[in-house]
């Protein structure tokens, strides 16, 4: 068909009423791309609302009384001009309703210069579109927004970005995205030397480099440089630029405009939601683990990924879905949590429980405090069996393992020392049949005798808190919650010997 003959159906659909939502978004579309179009419309529009007036239908529509010229001012003048305001108000009407699509087909015919290449539970928004992007869609000029979780954006020159919600942006190229607020990193290849990320207060210009930015809104923007060379310009001070190298970082205010060196953080972002290749992983599978969590984002943002080969996947619990569940690990990503607040943990719903009293956990985690009875990993529950309490004692926060016995009763050891906040720490417990020795990075800080290991009514496994259970004498949620980042946590159903605990520890990366 014909776009004159399209538009003649259209016309005659629009005089009789019979518009559907999508032909008055067509009918928009070609008197917007159309002058032609436009001229017939509009000419068409005066001619049915002439005749409609002659006719008296026009003429039965009532008129504000109040405050308006007089009557006797009506003459075919006035009549004109009151068709014309009656077509003005009908454009407007269907503009009003046709917009959204006629913006949303705009976008959809810019050019692409990138596309998300994946998400982890992010919902990433074009703005004023009602348009959301999903992994494999393109990337587009444009303003957006992130809500919950992490986005991946890949650009057409090789630059690869990491957005952590919640965030506000602006693609204006594949060369440039300006930071409202929010907190990104930027992985940039030489075929994207010279890419921008530009704050409200900076103008953040790649020399080769990886880095971070993160704006937070009326305070100011923080660049951290973890590899090779960026220049920061102030946006609202006429100052020399700043040369930023491999671990140095600048907060630039946003009223002063002026910057103050500050300590590199790279913990604080995350770079990639790849795990990267690593002999520590290598050395856990070896070992043949029940479980093994290496923490990477997964596609929903809500699951930790088994990779011990039995496929028992986590599924992660939050009261706070707006910021990511995963952040930087001490190797590649970690899973995040935020204490009693979020009540963040995950949950392995039921796997192999040990049947010969021997039982090893190990972990790489990172405190951001002590809360009371913090958790690491438990298969305990209030009124239920389960087989042990690993995470900190009490209020006075020293790393601690309980296992229970044939019965209620148990052994535990504890650390001498509060747990280290801020730093990484490596913790394992090892049960072998006679003894429960506890580690710390490497070096045993407790030591004693156990009793066998009982089997549990609890079947769950809970990562970062402390299950109730099922009993109808202790309803309740989970309790005890970490505050901090659990990485590469894996469960044995055997006795790791000292020597293997002390090379999963120096098996790191430096």
């Amino acid at each position: 068909m014909s776009h004159e003959n399209e538009l003649d159906e259209l016309l005659a659909a629009f005089i009789d009423d019979e518009l559907s939502a999508e032909q008055r978004a067509r009918l928009a579309e070609l008197v917007q791309s159309d002058p032609t179009a436009r001229a017939r419309y509009l000419d068409h529009c005066g001619m049915h609302a002439a005749l409609a007036w002659e006719h008296g239908v026009l003429g039965e529509m009532s008129f504000p009384t109040e405050n308006v010229v007089p009557v006797s001012f009506w003459s075919r003048h006035g009549r004109r001009l009151a068709i014309a305001a009656t077509i003005a108000l009908s454009i407007g009407l269907i503009w009003q309703a046709a917009l959204p699509t006629v913006r949303r087909n705009a976008w959809l015919a810019g050019p692409t210069v990138g596309f998300v290449e994946r998400s982890a539970g992010g919902e990433l928004t074009v703005e004023n579109l009602s348009l959301s992007l999903q992994a494999g869609d393109a990337l587009r000029s444009g303003e957006y927004s992130l809500k919950g979780g992490l986005i991946n954006l890949q650009f057409e020159n090789g630059v690869e970005v990491v957005v952590e919600a919640p965030a506000r942006f602006r693609v204006a190229s594949s060369e440039k995205l300006v930071l409202h607020t929010g907190r990104l990193s930027a992985n940039v290849p030489p075929a994207g030397k010279g890419f921008i990320v530009q704050t409200p207060s900076a103008d953040v210009i790649d020399h080769g480099t990886e880095f971070g930015v993160e704006v937070t809104e009326g305070i100011g923007s923080e660049i951290h440089v973890f590899q090779g060379e960026v220049e920061v310009k102030s946006r609202t001070e006429d100052s020399e630029s700043l040369r930023l190298f491999t671990n140095q970082a600048t907060r630039v205010d946003e009223v002063a405009g002026l910057p103050a060196g500050i300590t590199v953080a790279p913990d604080r972002f995350l770079r990639s939601f790849d795990e990267p290749p690593a002999s520590y992983a290598k050395r856990i599978k070896q070992l043949n683990p029940v479980l093994y969590f290496r923490m990477a984002p997964s596609h929903d943002g809500l699951t930790l990924s088994d990779h011990s080969g039995n496929r028992l996947h986590a599924r992660i619990q939050t009261a706070n879905t707006d910021r990511p569940l995963f952040g930087r690990g001490r190797i590649g990503s970690a899973f995040k949590t935020r204490g009693y607040r979020a009540r963040t943990h995950a949950v392995v719903p039921d796997y192999p429980k040990t049947t010969n009293s021997q039982l090893s956990v190990v972990a790489w985690v990172r405190a951001e405090s002590r809360p009371r009875w913090a958790s690491i990993a438990k298969n305990w529950g209030e009124g239920e069996l389960g087989q042990f309490h690993f995470g900190l004692l009490d209020h006075s926060g020293e790393l601690e393992i309980r296992i229970r016995g044939p019965k209620r009763g148990g052994t535990r050891v504890q650390d001498t020392k509060p747990f280290p906040i801020g730093v990484w720490q490596h913790v394992a417990f090892v049960a072998d049949g006679h003894n429960l020795h506890l580690y710390r990075n490497g070096r045993e800080v407790g030591r004693t005798s156990h009793r066998p290991i009982g089997p549990p009514t609890l079947k769950a496994l809970a990562i970062g808190a402390k299950l109730i259970g099922n009993h109808p004498k202790y309803p309740g949620a989970p309790s005890d919650f970490w505050h901090g980042r659990i990485d590469e946590l894996a469960l044995f159903n055997q006795a790791l010997d000292a020597e293997t605990i002390r090379g999963l520890f120096e098996d790191r990366p430096r």
